[in-house]
């Protein structure tokens, strides 16, 4: 599943000029220091004189022991060089320290040459960055260079975008015995409009939900919402101890996050690199975007204009079609409604219906 890192890659891409995984494979490399980030990759290190084009944009670490080191921009930028200074300087070097295997001792298990040692060719086809264990395999950390949007502005709109892409789950809860009116708040905290239910079921406690399906055997009712609180009226049906009640209900992409390896809808939101989300990539990037054209037109009108990224009604159309592909089409139907009732109405005295 698409991760938070993952998830900033394409949108950033979409936003304008970005360096960093799935285009450039960056890190930093010897030589890099708290206040210099050399790189000899392509295209940090260029023969053109192109400096203009890094000085003032994001510098993210998103690997950084401290917090505060992870987010900087490029305050000066030598292509010629490969060097990169930031605006403020960092706590700890992107590089790592001596004792991750540039010690004589760690390259005495190498033999000097010969081609029938490892590596290859012997040490002496080796350069400095090999040596010092800092090229592009190296323990150098990774870097990227954003567009328009630091590293917690684009989190907050892939994060916000989310919120805008739903889903369809299903969600098991045990009803109040012998109660037409059962609680939601405990089973679905993020539900956000009555009309999210789209269908109820019911199942025995004993009965495998891979083997029956619940929604064959259709609840009916509504969800009313009471203050902060949703509850499921089933009218005049009630439930015994041994029946279990299965949702199937709209959730926001927001609310149906996991850390890496957890259970989805375990966290809401995507904070750490590997956090991940069961939406796919160009689906949140396209929200993202148009969130982002909402809040800083300003900033993305200049490549719009040249025709370097979207523009906004670019935007919301590419947003609109993903929505179609992904939402729209698998949308089951809805059937949690009211019993209907036929014949005269059971009027009391006093009453008037209409």
């Amino acid at each position: 599943m698409p991760s938070l890192a993952a998830y900033r890659s394409t949108f950033s891409v979409e936003c304008g000029p970005y360096i960093g995984p799935e285009s450039y494979n960056v890190r930093a490399g010897s030589a890099s220091s708290v206040t210099q980030l050399f790189c000899h990759n392509y295209p940090i290190e260029s023969g053109i004189p192109q400096a203009d084009q890094l000085i003032d944009r994001p510098l993210y670490r998103p690997n950084a022991v401290e917090e505060t080191d992870k987010n900087r921009y490029v305050k000066t930028y030598d292509p010629t060089q490969g060097l990169i200074e930031p605006d403020l300087i960092w706590t700890y070097s992107p590089l790592a320290d001596d004792t991750l295997g540039t010690r004589y001792v760690d390259l005495e298990a190498y033999q000097y040459g010969g081609l029938l040692h490892y590596p290859p060719g012997g040490l002496e086809y080796f350069t400095y960055d090999q040596l010092e264990n800092t090229g592009l395999a190296g323990y150098g950390e990774r870097f990227e260079v954003l567009g328009p949007f630091d590293a917690p502005t684009t989190h907050r709109l892939i994060n916000d975008g989310l919120k805008q892409c739903w889903l369809v789950v299903e969600v098991a809860c045990l009803p109040t015995p012998l109660k037409n009116r059962h609680n939601l708040s405990v089973v679905c905290p993020w539900l956000q409009d009555p009309n999210d239910i789209l269908q109820v079921g019911t199942l025995k406690d004993y009965q495998d939900r891979d083997l029956i399906d619940p929604f064959e055997n259709v609840v009916r009712g509504m969800v009313e919402r009471d203050g902060g609180d949703y509850y499921l009226n089933t009218g005049t049906t009630t439930f015994l101890d041994n029946d279990v009640l299965w949702l199937r209900v709209l959730k926001r992409a927001y609310d149906h996050c996991r850390a890496a390896g957890g259970v989805f809808g375990e966290q809401s939101g995507l904070f750490l690199e590997n956090d991940e989300s069961p939406v796919e990539r160009d689906w949140c990037a396209s929200s993202a975007l148009v969130i982002a054209w909402r809040r800083f037109a300003h900033l993305l009108e200049p490549g719009a204009n040249q025709r370097l990224i979207r523009d906004q009604a670019a935007a919301g159309a590419w947003f609109t079609d993903r929505c179609r592909e992904h939402f729209s089409a698998p949308l089951p139907q809805r059937t949690l409604r009211r019993k209907r009732m036929f014949g005269p109405p059971n009027q009391l005295a006093g009453q008037y219906w209409g």
